[in-house]
């Protein structure tokens, strides 16, 4: 997935969001519908946090832009332990089918972090980080 110079700029002057944002919120959305799509990620996984607030229910411009997940597959601990190497894999198998590059931060009980590396029309590379939380299983 490409996105051309011409149209971010075009996009950024009729928007006033920076192209550099625009793109890593087009590569963000694609993720996510990916994410959505997969058969085994489709009912395990909560968006929380300010971008999708923002990306979603309100129109408020933000500086930061990134992904963050609740794991809902189950509240059951034991199942999640043995679901979340399943989840961990299924987004690195996507991320790695859109020819981005998947770098995993220290892992940690609560989940942990995904730096993803994507080619910029702009730059060399964008990224995009990935937040996964493994405690909060029960959405509110």
């Amino acid at each position: 997935m490409l996105i051309s110079v011409e149209r971010l700029y075009y996009t950024s002057e009729s928007t006033g969001f920076r192209p550099e944002i625009l793109e890593k919120v087009i590569y963000l959305i694609h993720l996510l519908n990916r994410f959505a799509e997969d058969p085994f990620l489709k009912n395990k996984f909560v968006l929380k946090g300010g971008t999708a607030l923002n990306l979603f229910c309100f129109d408020y411009p933000r500086l930061s832009v990134d992904i963050d997940i609740n794991y809902i597959g189950s509240s059951d601990r034991n199942i999640m332990l043995r679901e979340k190497n399943l989840m961990e894999s299924a987004i690195e198998s996507i991320v790695l089918d859109e020819k981005m590059i998947p770098k995993r931060k220290p892992s940690e009980h609560a989940g942990g972090k995904w730096l993803i590396r994507y080619p910029s029309a702009l730059q060399s590379q964008g990224n995009i980080e990935i937040d996964l939380n493994y405690l909060d299983r029960v959405p509110l």
